[in-house]
């Protein structure tokens, strides 16, 4: 997806951005996030390492690095919206179109999300299937639908086509098979708690609509993202309590309104960085800036109340994430695009470029290991070594990553 930005000279004379030029820092923040996504996951197994390496424990009031991994994600789902939306009205889409569109890639993380997160109780005794190979099928089969296939006629299109029919025909023959026992009871697939791609669909799905609707009034997306706050601090009152829906199948304050803030805080600083009235290197960094004090201040006041914590995603934790998401934004944009120090974040390409498929790639690699009965990546998760394990296993799985998406398997939801 093009990410550009119109930026005229400032009376500096220091190097400004092109309209041709892509924001390379957006890309680069990706890649970056789901390298600490990847690392930390793995990381998370690993025994006898510094607290800060881990997410606060549930209760605690506090965060640490990994517990902006997550919002980080959400912030650049955020900052990629505008573009994408923009791109398709540039196109000619209709606003039905785009709505379709959302709807189907909400829809789609949904199914990723609540088939990941019931893969841990999946009943080999029941189903008389093994457990592993059943997720590694449903691994294979979301990367055969969602792929981006090359835009071809003929053969080949319904080559193409013939593959996602399977692929997806696989998924429901996979959902049709699962079972799991709870309390005695065989279960099918339950959605109380949607996953971490489940959490992003209702994010990307909230926020989507608003940008589209407000898009050209960005104090009316700022709004919107306060609107999504106050549905943590309504559920938190028990204004939802008494609606079957929402208590027992979809919180709508910490599952989507507290993430839909921070999706939406990403697609106000996209809105800042694209506007034409920060016509000048220097507005736009110190608009940013203010931005960020803003988020800072809001997450601040917010504290007292609430405190900071992950798991019940409070909102002094999603405006202090999306805090610090602009501050490191900022940077990377500054030595990024600007002063052009870019080789170093080569390595982040292929995360960035195709982040869906680096971020399953590790569960497949965890059940491969488990069906085949490689007990030696387990045996070295302690200390200093299983920090280094993890470290090598990130990068392996970005250098898996940038060869598939070589081959092109490069995944589109």
């Amino acid at each position: 997806m093009a990410q550009n930005v119109n930026v005229k000279p400032d009376s500096s004379g220091k190097p400004e951005l092109k309209s041709k030029d892509r924001i390379a820092s957006i890309d680069v923040l990706r890649g970056l996030t789901i390298f600490a996504m990847i690392f930390v996951n793995d990381v998370a197994g690993v025994k006898n390492i510094p607290g800060w390496m881990k997410h606060m424990p549930a209760d605690a009031n506090g965060m640490t690095f990994v517990d902006v991994v997550f919002p980080a994600f959400l912030f650049i789902v955020g900052m990629a919206i505008p573009f994408s939306i923009n791109k398709r009205i540039s196109k000619g889409d209709s606003i039905l179109e785009i709505i379709k569109h959302i709807i189907i890639r909400t829809a789609g993380l949904l199914v990723l999300g609540i088939l990941m997160v019931n893969m841990g109780g999946f009943s080999q005794a029941v189903t008389g299937m093994n457990k592993q190979l059943w997720i590694i099928l449903v691994f294979i089969s979301a990367i055969i639908v969602w792929n981006a296939y090359p835009k071809k006629s003929g053969n080949e299109k319904l080559l193409f086509s013939a593959l996602k029919f399977m692929g997806l025909a696989g998924l429901i023959l996979l959902a049709v098979i699962y079972r799991r026992v709870d309390d005695g009871d065989i279960k099918w697939l339950q959605t109380s708690w949607w996953g971490i791609l489940g959490l992003i669909g209702w994010a990307y799905l909230a926020s989507s609509v608003v940008y589209l609707l407000f898009r050209k009034y960005p104090a009316a997306i700022a709004a919107g993202m306060f609107l999504f706050s106050l549905l943590y601090v309504a559920e938190k009152s028990g204004a939802f309590s008494t609606i079957f829906f929402f208590k027992d199948t979809l919180l709508p304050g910490i599952q989507v309104g507290s993430h839909a803030s921070i999706t939406t805080a990403g697609i106000l600083l996209s809105v800042i960085l694209t506007s034409q009235r920060f016509d000048s290197l220097r507005k736009k960094i110190a608009a940013m800036f203010v931005y960020s004090i803003f988020l800072l201040v809001t997450g601040l006041l917010y504290y007292p109340q609430y405190g900071i914590n992950k798991i019940y995603a409070t909102p002094s934790w999603c405006y202090l994430s999306s805090f610090i998401c602009v501050i490191l934004f900022i940077l990377l944009y500054y030595f990024i695009d600007i002063k052009k120090y870019h080789k170093w974040s080569s390595f982040l390409k292929p995360a960035g470029v195709n982040p869906l498929l680096a971020y399953l790639l590790p569960s497949i690699f965890y059940s491969l290991i488990t069906i085949t009965g490689f007990t030696f990546y387990s045996e070295i998760a302690d200390g200093f070594t299983g920090i280094i394990r993890s470290l090598v296993f990130t990068f392996l799985m970005l250098g898996i990553t940038h060869y598939l998406t070589r081959l092109n398997i490069k995944l589109h939801l």
